[in-house]
This record gives C-alpha cells, sequence and structure tokens, in this order.
C-alpha cells in the first residue's frame, strides 16, 4: 500500500457499494467499472472525481440517529437487563483511522494534478477542495474529542506507509490539545472560504454554512473542555498531561467561546435560516409542527446532515421499526424490533410546563400529595415497597393521561406516554392495579383480572400483550417490545403509520443548535442575557409556544438544549464536553440521585369501583438498589480514550483508567 494508484483502490471499493441516483441527489451515476480504473482514470473528469469524493464523505464520523443518549439519565434500553449506563458506555463517539486521512491527502494531491491537467472547472475544484478541507476536519474533530491531542497529517506520507496508523521509521509527534483543537477551526474556515452557500452537484454536500455549523459546535466544545477540565482533572504525574496532549488550559476558554460566536453570527447574520414554523398559534400547532420538522427536510432548518433517500425503497435508517409501540409497529423481525427507546421520567419531568399564561413553570410530573418525588426502591414493587405504596398519599387522576396534559409541546411531540393517541390508537402503558379489595397488583407478567360492574379489567391494562406497551417481561431477554420506563420515544417516529423502511433525514447540524451554541458562549463568557442571547433562547422557546421571556443563563440555556435537542444524542456530548457525567453537583438534570435512572408506574385505581389512576415512582429496573447497590460514578480518565499502536508509533499514550 505505499504506492498512489493501490491506495486509491480504496475509494474505488467503497465507491462501488454506495448509491448515488436518487431522490436526494448526492453524486451523479459514473459509469463502467470504477475497480478497473486507475486514478489517473478517475480524475480525468469531474464524474470521476464525484466517485471517489463520495467513499470520502462516507468516512464522516457523525452518528445519524443514534443511541448515545441511553447513556445519560434521559434514555434507557427496553431489552433485556440493559447494559447501558456504566463506565464504558458513556464515551463519545471518536474516530482514529490514518488510512481515511491518507485518503483525503491523497484526495487532494490528485485534485491538484487534475486542476493543472484542465480536467476540472475552477469553481467545482473550490467545491472539491473545500469539501475534503470539511470532511478532514470532521475526521480531526472525531479524534480531538474523544483522544485530546493527536498526529496532524495534512500531506502524503507515500513511501513511510505501511498500514493503517503504523508508519515505518517516520513517526509523527501528536500536537497539544489546544493546538488539535485549533487546526480543526483553521480547517474548517479555510472550507468555508472555499464553499458555495448552496451546493450545486447535490442537496447534501458541505457547503459554508455546514462549515461554519459545524465551526461553531467545535469551538464550543473545545471551549467548554477548557472551562471545565479542572473538575474532572487528571493527575500531572501522567505525561500525556505533562505533554499537555491530554491536557487543557481554563485561560484557553475564552478564545474558542468566541469563535463559536463568530462562526454562530454569521449563519445568523447571513439571513438564510430560520426556525421552522418558528410562530405557531397554539400548543396544538407547535406540536404538529415539531413533529413535521423531523419527518422532512425543512431548509430553513437544516444546515447539514444525511439523507435516506436513495432510490431503493428498502434503504432505511432505522428508527420508526426500532422505536414503534408494541401496539402499532413495522415488520420487521428480530432482536431490534420495535419498543427499543425507552424515556426516563428524569426527561419527562425535564420537560416545562404551560401555565395560565403560556409561560413556562415546573413540570415535574405530581404523584404525591406531600411532594415527595421518590419512594420505590426497586422497580419491582412488591412486598414491603407494595405496602408503602399502599399507605401513601397518592394523588388519584381521572384520566391517565392527565399528569400530562400541560406538557410542553415538544413533549408532546417527542415522547409516547400512557394513554396517548399515536396513529389512531391509545397507547397502553400500566404497570398494575389497585383493585377494590385492597389488593395491589404491580408488574406482575400474570396479567391479573379484575371485574368491576360487568366490565373487566387487567394489571397491564389489556388482556393479551398484542395490546398493550409497556412494562412486560421486564428484565428478561426479549424482543426489546415493551416499554420498560413508562415512556417511549415519538420523536422522528411517523404520526401517521408505521413504517418498517423509514427515510426520513438525519438533522446532523440544524439552526436551533447554532442559536443555542451561541448562547451558550455568550452567557458561559461575557455572563446573563449577554449579547443576543435572551432574544434567541425565546424564540426556540417560542416555536413551542412559550409566551413568556426568560432570562438567559447557563441554566436555562442548558435546560432549554435538554428539551429542544432532546434524543439527537446532543446530551450525552454535552454531558462529556463539560465533563458533567454523573456528578450530581454538575449533572444538568436536577437528579437528587445522583445519577440514577427513573420510571413512573401508572397504576389503575379500582378502589371506589370507578376507574382511575394513581402514579407510582421508582428506580428503573436494571439500577435497583438490591440488584446493583450504588450509584454510578465517572472516572476523570475515561473522558480520554486509549490511542492504539502507540508504541509502535512512538507515541505518548493516554491516562487509561486502571492501567
Amino acid at each position: 500500500m505505499k504506492h498512489m494508484k493501490k491506495i486509491l483502490s480504496i475509494f474505488f471499493a467503497a465507491a462501488l457499494v454506495l448509491g448515488f441516483s436518487s431522490c436526494d441527489k448526492l453524486f451523479d451515476s459514473l459509469e463502467g467499472d470504477l475497480s478497473k480504473m486507475s486514478s489517473e482514470d478517475l480524475f480525468s473528469t469531474e464524474a470521476g472525481i464525484d466517485r471517489v469524493l463520495a467513499s470520502i464523505y462516507a468516512q464522516v464520523p457523525m452518528s445519524p440517529f443514534g443511541d448515545g443518549d441511553k447513556s445519560t439519565p434521559i434514555a434507557a434500553e427496553t431489552s433485556g437487563d440493559a447494559t447501558y449506563f456504566t463506565t464504558s458506555t458513556t464515551g463519545v463517539t471518536g474516530f482514529w483511522s490514518y488510512t481515511v486521512i491518507r485518503d483525503i491527502n491523497s484526495f487532494i494531491a490528485e485534485l491538484d494534478k487534475a486542476k493543472e491537467k484542465g480536467n476540472v472547472r475552477e469553481d467545482r475544484y473550490k467545491y472539491y477542495l473545500g469539501e475534503a478541507y470539511f470532511i478532514r476536519a470532521y475526521c480531526y474533530f472525531g479524534s480531538v474529542r474523544r483522544y485530546g491531542g493527536v498526529p496532524i497529517v495534512t500531506e502524503v506520507l507515500d513511501e513511510k506507509y505501511v498500514s493503517d496508523d503504523e508508519f515505518d521509521g517516520l513517526f509523527v509527534a501528536r500536537s497539544t490539545e489546544a493546538d488539535t483543537w485549533k487546526f480543526v477551526l483553521t480547517e474548517l474556515d479555510k472550507a468555508a472560504e472555499l464553499l458555495p452557500d448552496v451546493h450545486p452537484d447535490g442537496a447534501y454536500r458541505a457547503t459554508k454554512w455546514a462549515a461554519l455549523g459545524l465551526k461553531s459546535r467545535v469551538a464550543l466544545w473545545a471551549a467548554s473542555v477548557a472551562k471545565y477540565w479542572d473538575q474532572a482533572a487528571i493527575g500531572n504525574d501522567y505525561q500525556a498531561v505533562q505533554q499537555k496532549l491530554a491536557y487543557m488550559d481554563k485561560n484557553d476558554a475564552k478564545f474558542f467561546y468566541d469563535e463559536c460566536i463568530k462562526a454562530s453570527e454569521q449563519i445568523i447574520n447571513s439571513g438564510k435560516f430560520k426556525l421552522y414554523a418558528a410562530n405557531p398559534g397554539s400548543v396544538a400547532e407547535a406540536v404538529k409542527n415539531y413533529t413535521a420538522l423531523f419527518q422532512d427536510r425543512r431548509n430553513e432548518e437544516f444546515i447539514y446532515g444525511r439523507s435516506y433517500k436513495n432510490g431503493v425503497s428498502t434503504n432505511s435508517n432505522g428508527i420508526d421499526l426500532k422505536n414503534s409501540p408494541n401496539q402499532i409497529h413495522g415488520a420487521g423481525t428480530g432482536v431490534w424490533k420495535f419498543g427499543c427507546y425507552g424515556v426516563t421520567l428524569d426527561m419527562v419531568d425535564a420537560y416545562d410546563n404551560y401555565n395560565a399564561a403560556f409561560g413556562g413553570e415546573d413540570g415535574t410530573v405530581k404523584t404525591l400529595s406531600n411532594g415527595e418525588r421518590y419512594f420505590a426502591q426497586t422497580h419491582n414493587a412488591v412486598g414491603n415497597n407494595a405496602v408503602k405504596a399502599a399507605e401513601s398519599d397518592f394523588i388519584v387522576y381521572d384520566k391517565i393521561t392527565d399528569p400530562f396534559k400541560d406538557k410542553d409541546a415538544r413533549f408532546l411531540a417527542s415522547v409516547i406516554y400512557p394513554g396517548i393517541n399515536f396513529r389512531g390508537t391509545d397507547i397502553v402503558i400500566q404497570a398494575g392495579m389497585w383493585q377494590a379489595d385492597g389488593t395491589l397488583n404491580i408488574l406482575d407478567d400474570s396479567n391479573p383480572k379484575a371485574t368491576v360492574a360487568g366490565t373487566d379489567y387487567y394489571a397491564y391494562g389489556a388482556s393479551s400483550e398484542s395490546y398493550y406497551s409497556g412494562f412486560y417481561k421486564r428484565g428478561n431477554t426479549n424482543d426489546g417490545s415493551w416499554y420498560t420506563t413508562g415512556f417511549g420515544l415519538r420523536k422522528f417516529l411517523n404520526p401517521d403509520q408505521a413504517v418498517s423502511e423509514s427515510q426520513n433525514p438525519w438533522y446532523d447540524i440544524r439552526y436551533a443548535e447554532v442559536l443555542l451554541n451561541y448562547c451558550e458562549a455568550e452567557v458561559e463568557q461575557y455572563g446573563d442575557n449577554a449579547g443576543q442571547s435572551q432574544k434567541y433562547l425565546n424564540d426556540i422557546r417560542r416555536r413551542a409556544y412559550f409566551l413568556d421571556t426568560r432570562d438567559a443563563t447557563v441554566k436555562t440555556v442548558l435546560h432549554e438544549r435538554l428539551v429542544e435537542l432532546a434524543f439527537e444524542d446532543d446530551y450525552s456530548r454535552t454531558l462529556y464536553r463539560r465533563r458533567a457525567f454523573f456528578n450530581q453537583d454538575r449533572d444538568l438534570v436536577s437528579n437528587p440521585d445522583g445519577g440514577r435512572k427513573h420510571a413512573l408506574l401508572p397504576i389503575l385505581d379500582l378502589r371506589d369501583g370507578t376507574p382511575k389512576y394513581i402514579f407510582i415512582r421508582t428506580n428503573w429496573f436494571s439500577h435497583d438498589t438490591d440488584r446493583r447497590p450504588g450509584l454510578f460514578s465517572y472516572s476523570p480518565l475515561s473522558y480520554y480514550g486509549e490511542i492504539s499502536n502507540y508504541t509502535k508509533n512512538n507515541i505518548t499514550r493516554n491516562p487509561i483508567q486502571g492501567k
């Protein structure tokens, strides 16, 4: 693999398996057997260059419809005993492949030759080069966020290259973490200068705004690590810390916050983007609009992302099949079938309620008249726990949906909750039954029946498992069909029908994130309501039909970020960059148990002969105190991943827990 021709064959192999003829066209198709073409052949036409560039795009380390948020207190796995939420699963996606970096550098070198030969027009040359810089920046962003400072290679190291991550006698030292972050920003500046406002060759190719949007994110990430690095500090006895390879200085935060603000302002002030359906006339309209935002690409808010419409009807992002309720789902089979994503009570509590004037107020789901929040120490609330439940002063609700009726429109559009009418069906999520004789059936898979005035009632809300969607077979290895927290994911799902092959796009970068990046950078660096932070914060809230005005503070901006970008994997990244994983003092969700996840058990109350409902707060089942004692923690060492081949490449290794 020492020669350019063989290296570029990697491009050909990847390009052959990608689809490029689609409704959302990314690249034009190229006829002929590309595997038999040389680099000279491919770079002799713009169509050939397109095909090579396509394989590079495939390396962008984004996580479309990922489930990183299951590693946080806002979501949970529903299948089996759920091994999420441990220190081994809380890291962000990293990137370490100098084969890919080499491919990008080779592309740039060959592109320059093609320009010299007149094989590419000047405007297309600039676009191609800008795209290569954008992708290389994204790859290095994937590296620095997980590994700290890395070797920066921007040229083809042809003769010394041996294999992926290994060089023969040529050692490239790691740059400091701060310098690596700055390199990514410089790459994105170069990309933004070269890329067009709208790419003429494909709606999902990088643009100037994609480069600036990514810069906004990268700069905020670097600023956060700098400001909060010492809250998860690693001892100076590690060589990587001494050399500042896995280290950030608080004094660098201002530079990066300012870079975030500048990049965000360029997008905001361009006038080319706005919040989709920014001024609804009611909560119901806000729910409809927020739902529609994720069903199709909305150009006013879309900055960069991925399409799944490649002309093949069976192509799918998998989101609908994995997350539809047990009662209404697609036709897929296997372990990852449906109902896989459980939204925790912690996240439900985080969504505000509307007051009478449609201002925001605390949205904690009310269960007890005395205001107590948690009491059930196990999810299997039986025995002594059930006795305690029977003695508690529950709020009794007439309808199972009553606790959620005043919730934020984004909750109503994003969460499957007990009793929701979804796709024309009332979704049954019930955990038990309090019978007239005082018998309390909770989480009993025998699904006991009670008959009152000639009507049959069941502990799980229906007679058989085909007709309910919650709590059945908890802790077993099953097909992931039953929500185990009381809530499921609605966001991204088709509101009208189950779709086995869902093809809605992924918003990797959207305008709302840019506004929130700006707000966070301003208030972190310059204080409450700095710049236009208060306006932009409340613009986002207004889209959800909150009519009051809220001050922009670190707390309110982070809260808005949590609910606006919920289940888009932003929260896991936010905890990571702010060094706030599972630390009670720094966690972004108020959580008195310091990192535990919680569930809500809806219980049918038949004590007076009229069906009503109470709700029990409980620890999520796989983290009960009787099954996993103690709370969860996250070692500062876990913020940096292990670097492969550090000995062969003669580079300083990262500090790793237990090593």
